[in-house]
């Protein structure tokens, strides 16, 4: 098994774990968020299937698609997942990937989520709705940097109401003078909160005129997030590093 640290803003300084790995069983108990499974592929150069603690199969998780592109030589080549096809590119130590740039999204369900799951007061909420850079995420504005260091995520409130939606998620952001923080959370897929969720941040609907930065990984926002809308599509990229190797899960 090959592990990967993606999003650090150093070597040593923040990051999401990610490991590539011959079999698909990721134990509830393994301290890898995601682990990548690679195969060939008919419609791409490689095909990657993503699994969460538990075992739990997601189509796509931006974070560990980075880490096992790292693995990978070619410097610019196509990966198949679950969502379709996305073209990966390097330059140096950062790894991007295409996706659709994120566009609002029409729900099938009336209601908003309660701001009191996410232990908020309406009053600390800009805007809420459903975006989506090719995986529809709930994105909610806050007013201050303040109100996002305040959330305390209700996952099972959270995991209630997402049932049976067309979205899988949340994202709150907020814009401060040195870019946006972001805090992610998936109850569905056993993930309380994300501390580097690059498709949670590519489905914000940002102003992308010049290339954007993502700061998350509550309370310290260690990890970086680049995004950049080029030629039609959103690269979404960061720092990849090399942890250690180890034996199958």
């Amino acid at each position: 098994m090959h592990i990967y640290n993606v999003f650090g803003k150093h070597k040593d300084l923040g990051g999401n774990l990610m490991a590539v790995s011959e079999v698909p069983e990721n134990p509830i108990d393994s301290g890898i968020p995601v682990i990548v499974v690679m195969s060939d592929s008919e419609q791409a150069d490689v095909r990657f299937r993503f699994f969460y603690p538990g075992s739990k199969e997601a189509p796509i998780c931006g974070h560990a698609l980075l880490g096992a592109a790292s693995h990978i030589a070619q410097a610019s080549f196509r990966v198949e997942t679950g969502t379709g096809i996305s073209d990966v590119q390097k330059s140096g130590d950062v790894v991007s990937v295409s996706m659709t740039l994120s566009t609002a999204v029409s729900p099938d369900f009336t209601g908003q989520a309660d701001p009191g799951w996410f232990g908020l007061e309406a009053s600390q909420i800009l805007k809420a709705g459903l975006y989506s850079a090719g995986k529809p995420k709930w994105c909610i504005e806050l007013k201050d940097l303040a109100a996002l260091n305040a959330v305390r995520f209700d996952l099972d409130a959270l995991a209630n109401w997402n049932q049976g939606k067309n979205f899988s998620g949340y994202v709150l952001y907020v814009s401060t003078g040195d870019g946006w923080y972001a805090r992610a959370s998936n109850p569905l897929y056993n993930i309380p909160e994300d501390p580097a969720c690059a498709v949670c941040c590519a489905a914000l609907p940002l102003s992308l005129e010049e290339p954007a930065f993502v700061h998350m990984g509550y309370p310290e926002y260690l990890n970086l997030i680049h995004l950049e809308a080029k030629d039609g599509k959103l690269w979404v990229g960061g720092k990849v590093y090399r942890c250690e190797q180890s034996g199958a899960v």
